[in-house]
């Protein structure tokens, strides 16, 4: 069965378009790549602790006392006396004043307060000290509602002593303005000090995983299609220097007591409970393809590893590789087995760095760094394609033929869509990926260049920005032969904890205030009709309609994107055998300033039948 798919994206705005006709080729296209549309993942604005990341306790290790509140007039500290862990050192410790009586204690207020519902709740958490009673751990409104509990019976110990519990709320909070508690009879410690760290508590996740992914956020990414992740950054890959706060694989396994955890480059601790394996089960489970970043020896700082200093770094990465990778003969597979993974996952990209180019650092890349790097993981995994940060060198010649360029690109809308045809002139030789691009302001200013980092970024994306995004994203279709795969970032934020804007998905501790945004519209479209073949077009020019064409198996997908365009019809030639019946799906919004946001989405999704004659189709845009 033949069949033809359009896709429209459109911006009212004032020009006046003169009718188009185009004619779809039925042969003569570009192979187009399996993983062509994707994500980029990094920890930035909460994306990952306190957003996708299901755990709902904030400072869980006790670093300090941030988010942690006393219950009763007890005393609470952070203690650094009373290990759980050679990775965790801190704890809570809760000092009962003599005399005390009644419930005592203390309650996390979150990641900006965390939602309540009637489901499931996993609860851990540590404990130590001379007491015999119950604990009752609760979920509770910050005004004092109790929506449920349970307890757990402790006896006195010097030792720590993990407990665990679940119970289900007998009631809803209508509000993120809630909090999780621990509270126990003074009487019986009064005078006394409790100890208490690596508290958890865990709502239902995204396909039941074990230290897995909040659902409604999941729910949302799983929605667009997506068919490769890119992670685990970003600069939080980098961090500061080559010795402190850069991601550490092995340094993210295990349980929560054996991850030490680091300060983010993006303002905030990290607990890498999101890690590598959690990484690969979420690929697993919205069948993405992982392309895996590893640490090329540059830090944000402009701290450079030296080529005689570098060696740790790059056996660092193939020993993730191996782990990953490995058969369960191998050190690292075996170790990949003993974590309840006896079978390799499969790692067909690897990108070494990130944005090498800045900080001082692209001499460096480009003389040796990217170069030893290539080699090394060649030597050992030669089918795997390996992605150089940057562009602008030899990365054919220094990786045996198996490199591929990442592009990065922040704009305004004009000038995005002005860079259309950007990719028609690039090296054929080094395949692209577009790690990561976004519009991130408005028209305002000079348009002769993209961004002017002095002026402020959009709070969300609108829907000029997300045309303007679909008209690139439609010029590296056509280019299909170089452009290998493309990433919108960022692609998270919580709302209250924003570092960076706009972003694709937004949210707050609340799901119903998960924003699918315009942007975010745009890349489900594209992502989820992708083709296999590009088809050639002919018969119009490009804008202020810009189009493409492909073929999916029997069908024809054509996708256009109309910026600054109305009162047009469009004449669509497909084919023979494309069947005159089309699917034909349109995304628009009242202006080109709107945006979706908490609450309140403005955007317009509709997909209808329409018949054409003779293989011609007209779509009369108004």
């Amino acid at each position: 069965m033949f069949s033809f798919l359009l896709v429209f994206v459109t911006l009212r705005l004032l020009q006046l378009v003169n009718g188009l006709d185009l004619t779809v080729s039925s042969s003569g296209g570009k192979a187009v790549s399996p993983i062509f549309y994707g994500f980029m993942f990094e920890d930035i604005n909460h994306s990952g602790d306190g957003g996708l990341y299901a755990e709902l306790i904030n400072n869980r290790a006790v670093r300090n006392l941030d988010s942690w509140k006393a219950i009763g007039g007890v005393a609470l500290t952070a203690d650094t006396s009373n290990a759980v862990s050679t990775a965790i050192k801190t704890s809570l410790k809760v000092d009962v004043p003599a005399g005390a009586t009644g419930k005592v204690g203390f309650q996390n207020l979150g990641y900006y307060g965390m939602a309540v519902e009637e489901k499931p709740y996993s609860v851990s958490f540590y404990a130590k000290g001379s007491y015999t009673g119950l604990y009752t751990v609760d979920l509770r409104s910050n005004s004092g509602t109790v929506f449920g509990f349970t307890t757990v019976a402790a006896s006195s110990t010097s030792d720590w002593k993990q407990f665990n519990t679940t119970f289900v709320p007998s009631q809803s909070g209508s509000n993120a303005d809630n909090s999780f508690a621990i509270t126990f009879d003074a009487a019986s410690v009064a005078g006394k000090s409790l100890y208490f760290t690596l508290v958890s508590v865990f709502p239902p996740t995204f396909k039941n995983r074990e230290n897995g992914l909040r659902v409604d956020i999941a729910n949302a990414l799983n929605e667009v299609g997506a068919k490769f992740l890119r992670f685990p950054g970003g600069n939080n890959l980098e961090g500061g220097s080559v010795a402190a706060s850069r991601w550490q694989w092995m340094k993210t396994l295990g349980p929560s007591s054996a991850r030490p955890g680091r300060q983010g480059t993006w303002n905030y601790w990290n607990t890498d409970g999101l890690g590598i394996i959690e990484y690969m089960n979420w690929c697993t489970d919205m069948g993405l393809e992982p392309l895996l970043a590893v640490w090329s020896g540059l830090g944000l700082d402009g701290t450079i590893a030296s080529q005689s200093s570098l060696q740790p770094y790059i056996t660092e990465a193939l020993n993730l590789l191996e782990f990953l990778m490995g058969s369960t003969s191998t050190t690292y597979g075996a170790m990949r087995a003993s974590y309840g993974y006896p079978n390799p996952w499969q790692v067909n990209y690897v990108e070494v760095g990130n944005e090498d180019n800045l900080n001082s650092g692209k001499s460096s890349y480009t003389s040796y760094r990217y170069k030893l790097f290539a080699a090394a993981i060649n030597a050992q995994y030669p089918k795997i394609n390996i992605i150089a940060s940057c562009p602008g060198f030899d990365i054919h010649g220094q990786s045996n033929g198996m490199g591929w360029a990442d592009y990065h690109n922040y704009d305004r809308p004009d000038h995005l869509v002005s860079l259309f045809h950007t990719f028609d002139t690039v090296n054929r030789n080094t395949p692209i990926l577009v790690g990561e691009y976004a519009v991130i302001q408005g028209n305002q200013g000079s348009l002769n260049s993209g961004v002017d980092w002095n002026l402020p970024r959009q709070k969300y994306p609108t829907l000029i920005g997300a045309i303007a995004e679909a008209v690139y994203m439609l010029g590296a279709e056509q280019n299909a032969d170089v452009v290998k795969a493309m990433s919108f970032a960022p692609l998270l934020q919580h709302f209250s904890g924003t570092q960076w804007s706009p972003d694709l998905i937004g949210y707050t501790s609340f799901p119903t205030d998960t924003t699918r945004s315009m942007s975010y519209y745009v890349q489900k479209l594209f992502a989820s009709n992708v083709g296999e073949m590009t088809l050639p077009v002919s018969g119009g020019t490009q804008g202020p309609i810009y189009y493409s064409a492909m073929k999916r198996g029997n069908q024809t997908i054509v996708k256009m994107a109309n910026y600054n365009g109305t009162s047009t019809d469009v004449n669509i030639s497909v084919p023979s055998g494309s069947g005159n019946v089309a699917s034909f799906t349109t995304f628009t919004a009242p202006s080109g300033l709107s945006y979706n946001s908490p609450g309140k989405e403005v955007s317009s999704l509709s997909t209808k039948q329409i018949t054409g004659s003779n293989g011609v189709f007209t779509v009369h845009y108004e």
